[in-house]
């Protein structure tokens, strides 16, 4: 098998990502959303919906109920950092998760897809949604 089949390369620019968690900040709330995806290099906790793609980088924590309605790319932490499930943390992802070698998961992911790469850690449950399934994230008055 070629090596460079496992390769994973992610522009966030070429991805038209708008939004940025820069690393060191901090971003926490219970109706956050962002158009137009986001990358994701620094804490983001609570609730919360992404339009487009979201990139956790290998500094990204995500932590609470998310739902992203376009693909994922987990490079960094999806819930909390320690070995243990992390209840609170619920990823529904409405496209493919991909799921790097440094990607770690202990929260709940649910999606359409997955795909991991050699060395990614899916500590948590993972569960394939049907085309029509979809789990509310808000409460929406």
């Amino acid at each position: 098998m070629d090596a460079s089949q496992d390769t994973l390369v992610i522009d966030p620019v070429k991805l038209n990502i708008v939004n940025r968690v820069a690393a060191g900040s901090s971003v926490s709330g219970e109706q956050l959303h962002f158009k137009g995806g986001l990358l994701l290099q620094g804490s983001l906790s609570g609730r919360g919906e992404v339009a487009g793609r979201l990139v956790v980088w290998p500094t990204g924590q995500l932590i609470g109920k998310y739902k992203v309605f376009g693909d994922v790319y987990l490079l960094g932490h999806l819930g909390g950092v320690t070995d243990e499930i992390d209840p609170h943390t619920t990823l529904e992802c409405h496209g493919t998760v991909y799921v790097s070698s440094t990607g770690v998961s202990t929260g709940t992911i649910m999606a359409h897809r997955l795909r991991m790469y050699d060395g990614a850690t899916l500590q948590g449950p993972f569960r394939t949604l049907r085309s029509n399934q979809s789990l509310p994230v808000l409460n929406r008055p």
